[in-house]
């Protein structure tokens, strides 16, 4: 820890001591808060929580906190009382200041603590218990605002631990889904439930996202395999580069078996269009066409899914949906990665190991992997 980082703490800390925290959490909690305002993959990938939460406290009212670009990831989800709006300006790439300085970081994010709607609500929902799921100085000024009695963050990552009652110790060798279990181990629980992450979608999402494969593939005389591509990442540096994704759809097309369906947001346009006109007949751009609950639907039926790490990565998991995830120059171990964000034998990971000096995967490399998911060839 740094300097800079030390002061911090101890400031946090400062704070916690004038709202000490309750040292052990209530018999009978009438509220619990959990607190994900990160990334959609992030918050996908900790689902299992809310069901494990659930089970511990059945009658209290469990309350989930995310940024508002991840309201759909948990529309439906049988677990939850209620989801609330928490875009603070930390640890996510849609509200952090785009100038990425630490002035400009510390100044939103004081300014979304001291006079945020959102945080004023937090405070009138009255919490029981808090939950950081990621664990960081930001929330826990977030909790102390809010006035919540009890509550539980992470040691080790990015601070706050000074002013929680428990912390969960970070372990980078962890799978980031197991980690947050941890806070209902904590809390108790004793049994449970399979890390992974959790979709609801309704009968009539998935019937669509059936129909979409069905009408994309409408001119095949003959069934095909059903392959989804998601080029994109959050930054281009974690991409795979789109050259690499021209040469797989060059190869699976003409296995003749196989229709792919490229998705992707808006700004995946570009690199999408270029993977269509590769195969026009076998290959179609939807990326920017479709809503995150209607990507998610199309992964639920599909055959495989090739993509980079991203939240279609932890979707397809969702679904048991074999996937191969292909990393860019930003990853130093892909086996690091898989160990904090696979999804077990159905989830092939593949990219860089600097210690090792092995670069990127070659698209040879990953044909193996996704030949051994979609089988022989169908006549």
């Amino acid at each position: 820890m740094n300097a800079d980082s030390n002061i911090a703490e101890f400031l946090v800390a400062g704070l916690g001591r004038l709202r000490p925290a309750r040292p052990q959490p209530p018999d009978a909690p009438q509220s619990v808060f959990v607190l994900r305002n990160n990334d959609i993959g992030d918050l996908l990938v900790v689902t299992p929580l809310f069901e494990a939460l659930r089970w511990r406290y059945p009658s209290a009212r469990l309350v989930a906190g995310v940024g508002s670009w991840s309201f759909d990831v948990l529309q439906n989800n049988p677990h939850l009382d209620a989801v609330v709006p928490v875009s603070a300006p930390w640890h996510n790439k849609y509200s952090r200041p785009r100038d990425g300085s630490r002035l400009r970081h510390a100044v939103a994010s004081l300014r979304y603590l001291c006079f945020s709607q959102e945080v004023r609500e937090l405070r009138r929902m009255r919490f029981d218990i808090g939950i950081d799921v990621l664990g960081s100085r930001w929330g826990a000024l977030l909790f102390l605002r809010a006035g919540i009695p009890f509550r539980l963050g992470v040691r080790g990552y990015a601070g706050g631990h000074s002013a929680m009652s428990q912390c969960v110790a970070y372990h980078s060798a962890e799978h980031v889904g197991r980690a947050a279990l941890r806070f209902a181990e904590m809390l108790g629980l004793k049994e449970l439930p399979e890390n992974r992450p959790q979709i609801f979608l309704t009968e009539g999402e998935k019937e669509n996202g059936a129909e979409l494969w069905r009408r994309s593939m409408a001119e095949s005389a003959h069934p095909r395999k059903r392959v989804i591509l998601a080029p994109g990442a959050g930054l281009p540096e974690k991409r795979w580069p789109i050259e690499n994704y021209q040469a797989v759809v060059r190869r699976l097309a003409a296995r003749g078996d196989v229709f792919m369906a490229v998705v992707g947001g808006p700004s995946d346009r570009a690199d999408a269009r270029r993977l269509a006109e590769v195969a026009p007949q076998a290959c179609r751009n939807m990326a920017g066409e479709l809503s995150l609950r209607a990507a998610f639907a199309l992964a639920a039926s599909a055959d495989l899914v090739v993509c980079s790490s991203s939240s279609m990565m932890h979707a397809a998991a969702a679904f048991r949906i074999p996937t191969v995830v292909v990393l860019g120059p930003f990853y130093s171990s892909a086996r690091s990665h898989a160990a904090q964000w696979g999804h077990g034998g159905s989830c092939v990971i593949l990219g860089p190991e600097r210690n090792a000096g092995v670069g990127l995967p070659s698209p040879d490399e990953i044909l193996a992997p996704i030949a051994r998911f979609l089988g022989p060839v169908q006549k």
